[in-house]
């Protein structure tokens, strides 16, 4: 009798046992659960499920269900960028311009819930490569081509609905996402006091900012504003296109008529880039490197700058100046 209780007692064990789900198995259910409730949008219901699991910055799949979770919060599907018109319409000649045209780029207050949540999940996807900064090549070397290409392809949509939204606020774009045809007061991103900037604007009027008065940028970019919070946000802007920029250089598209001009913008923007760091050079004369030392060499310094921290480690002159030279000229 006694050794019938005993063989009962270790076959309920065993049976208990055997159904535990591991870890893993735990974390694909806790995936699965999160992609169920994101097809009804059920956003919280999604992230929550995502939570009760250890975050795995290891593992691509959840690391792309956590970004759509965030996402959600927005409104934004991958599906409503695909087949919605909006890739269609991007222009790699025009290209903030023609994301500052999204219809999703309706913003009407700096640092909206939207924008912030589009923020986190593009950070969810970019940041956990392991590198100090983000980077496609490392993502590569630790997810793999395949699943590193789905994140950043999932990344990049996001980034362009995310730069439409930024350049269409802060440039005060109208619907057609021409700079400066807005409600707003601003001809310019910014108002430029660096010496360097200030000349930029001068010589070259790019778009409808003609004019540097120091009183021609995003109300939401100067005093009373903190300095902090301006640098800050002027990052995410340089964030956004560097990421874009890293994203279109190491991956391959898929082929897609969806996908319209994006093959193109690398190439083009590239080009431009270039011809930005020649106006700081001797070769282009150095007259638009020769002010302020802290704003010196801006189109260099930020070349390699893909993380917000790094680009708020630097001084506000060369950030400036980055935003005069290039930014205004390709908006």
């Amino acid at each position: 009798m006694q050794f019938c209780k005993i063989f009962l007692l270790f076959t309920v064990l065993f049976q208990f046992m055997s159904c535990a789900k591991t870890e893993d198995e735990e974390v694909r259910s806790a995936i699965n659960e999160a992609n169920y409730h994101l097809n009804s949008m059920s956003c919280s219901d999604a992230q929550d499920v995502l939570d009760d699991v250890d975050f795995q910055d290891d593992n691509a799949d959840y690391l792309s269900v956590y970004a759509a979770s965030l996402a959600c919060y927005a409104g934004y599907k991958e599906l409503d960028i695909l087949f919605g018109g909006n890739l269609d319409d991007i222009n790699s000649t025009s290209l903030i311009a023609s994301l500052a045209g999204f219809s999703s780029s309706n913003e009407t207050e700096a640092d909206s819930s939207d924008f912030t949540y589009l923020l986190q999940a593009i950070k969810t996807l970019i940041e956990n490569d392991g590198g100090d900064q983000p980077s496609t090549v490392t993502r590569n070397s630790k997810f793999g081509i395949k699943e590193s290409g789905d994140l950043s392809l999932q990344a990049l949509y996001l980034i362009f609905v995310s730069m439409g939204k930024f350049y269409a606020y802060y440039g005060n774009a109208d619907n057609t996402g021409t700079k400066g045809g807005g409600t707003q007061s601003n001809s310019c991103l910014f108002s430029y006091t660096t010496q360097d900037a200030v000349d930029w604007i001068g010589d070259t009027n790019p778009g409808s900012c003609i004019a540097a008065t120091g009183s021609e940028g995003s109300d939401d970019l100067e005093l009373p504003v903190t300095a902090a919070v301006i640098k800050r946000r002027m990052c995410e802007g340089i964030y956004l296109y560097q990421n874009m920029m890293n994203i279109l250089s190491n991956i391959t598209l898929p082929g897609s008529s969806e996908l319209g001009d994006v093959g193109n913008v690398q190439t083009t923007l590239a080009t431009l880039y270039t011809a930005g760091i020649t106006a700081e050079t001797t070769a282009g004369g150095g007259i638009y490197n020769n002010g302020a030392a802290a704003g010196q060499n801006a189109m260099t310094t930020f070349q390699d700058i893909t993380g917000v921290d790094e680009c708020e480690a630097e001084a506000i002159e060369k950030i400036e100046k980055f935003y005069a030279i290039f930014l205004e000229t390709i908006f």
